[in-house]
């Protein structure tokens, strides 16, 4: 029943009353002639019914042979909606423009999500996205889904599954973390196996290839550990894709020599500047400052939780001047044990310390902290050669 009360307002109908005559005639009549009527009824004399718009322009003739007078009394439906405005040639226009435009607009990634993250942050995921070709305002059309999934988890360390999950305009990037490497290695290629580090060789683990060196001997930086080329039973030599670790024992030492007096940036002046931001696009609504822009804040609309194309980006700019600031001694102390800790994070990152020593000296300029390490470091560096038949 809905579809047949859909059907007649989108074609629109007529309702009419006719008054005199012989109704029971008028009613053979449109029946005679195919002229739909429906809900009719009669009251009083006066006959109600309702009818198409064809229909009712040829019920005249049905209400002359039967003696009544016909008139309109409502017209219903979309034609008649809609015909007030068919004069109005800018307003047609402008709703097929629109509709066009909602038509493009809704084809493409307007909003994206990140979630699974933990080690990296939204805005790197973005920025490997967006290296793939995932960015706002990108047609669905031009996403090779399945290779941008298989590109990212090859190419980049720490990202075991990334996929990305599209939903009208809406992209929702999901990334699963790994505590390794997961590049896919071409093991067709042969290569040997070289030390990161200058030191004492403590253990070897051999995937594929030859160890060269002996547990115990010394190796330097670059020199072999694995060799890619191996020897069959009968002194044949074949090339292979070497594979495996060393720990070596390896030392460093690190030095920071800070004076009481250092340079020191400091904020003289700070700015803004504000953009409206629609569909991908910055439409700045004031000057460009001076000064560096330090960080950038944005405010979007939302909706439902979603986070809609559309708001405003502030950006922070601050001038800045060199100056020279003295610290006493335990400050200086302080910010060298700080610079000291920097420095240590960088070469022990994955290493296993065995010994450390430190020693703080005070000039009468400054503030002089040494620091030798003696630590077990896991190294292994792919080096890939050519064979030359």
């Amino acid at each position: 029943m809905f579809l047949i009360r859909l059907f007649r307002f989108l074609r629109g109908y007529i309702i009419f009353s006719g008054t005199g005559g012989f109704p029971e005639r008028f009613i053979n009549l449109c029946s005679l002639n195919s002229i739909p009527l429906w809900d009719t009824r009669c009251t009083s004399g006066i006959l109600t019914s309702r009818t198409t718009i064809k229909g009712y322009k040829n019920i005249r003739k049905c209400a002359k042979k039967s003696g009544m007078k016909i008139r309109i009394k409502t017209k219903c439906g979309l034609p008649f909606l809609i015909k007030p405005y068919t004069q109005r040639k800018g307003l047609l226009i402008g709703s097929l423009i629109s509709a066009v435009i909602v038509c493009i607009l809704s084809s493409c990634i307007w909003t994206i999500e990140v979630t699974g993250n933990e080690k990296f942050t939204d805005e790197q995921i973005l920025t490997i996205a967006e290296n793939h070709g995932v960015h706002i305002g990108v047609f669905h059309k031009d996403l090779d889904l399945k290779k941008i999934r298989t590109d990212i988890k090859t190419e980049t360390d720490g990202i075991n599954w990334f996929s990305v999950n599209t939903y009208a305009s809406h992209a929702v990037l999901q990334v699963s973390e790994s505590s390794g490497s997961t590049r896919i290695v071409d093991t067709s290629k042969p290569c040997n196996i070289i030390s990161g580090v200058s030191g004492e060789v403590l253990k070897i683990e051999t995937k594929a290839g030859t160890p060269v060196p002996l547990i115990g001997s010394a190796v330097a930086e670059g020199d072999l550990l694995i060799s890619g080329v191996c020897e069959k039973t009968d002194g044949t030599p074949y090339f292979v894709h070497a594979g495996g670790k060393a720990v070596i024992r390896t030392d460093r030492h690190t030095e920071i020599n800070l004076p009481f007096t250092v340079n020191a940036k400091k904020t003289t002046a700070l700015d803004t500047r504000y953009y409206f931001y629609l569909f991908g696009v910055k439409i700045p609504v004031s000057i460009t400052p001076e000064g560096t822009k330090i960080r950038t804040s944005e405010s979007m609309l939302c909706y439902k939780g979603k986070i809609l194309p559309a708001g405003i980006i502030t950006d922070y700019h601050a001038s800045v001047s060199d100056s020279g600031i003295t610290l006493d001694a335990q400050q200086t102390r302080t910010l060298a044990s700080y610079l000291l800790f920097k420095k240590e994070a960088d070469f022990m990152k994955n290493a296993v310390p065995e010994s450390k020593k430190i020693s703080i000296n005070q000039a009468a300029d400054g503030i002089r902290i040494s620091a030798y390490h003696i630590f077990h470091k896991e190294t292994g560096t792919e080096n890939y050669f050519e064979v030359i038949d």
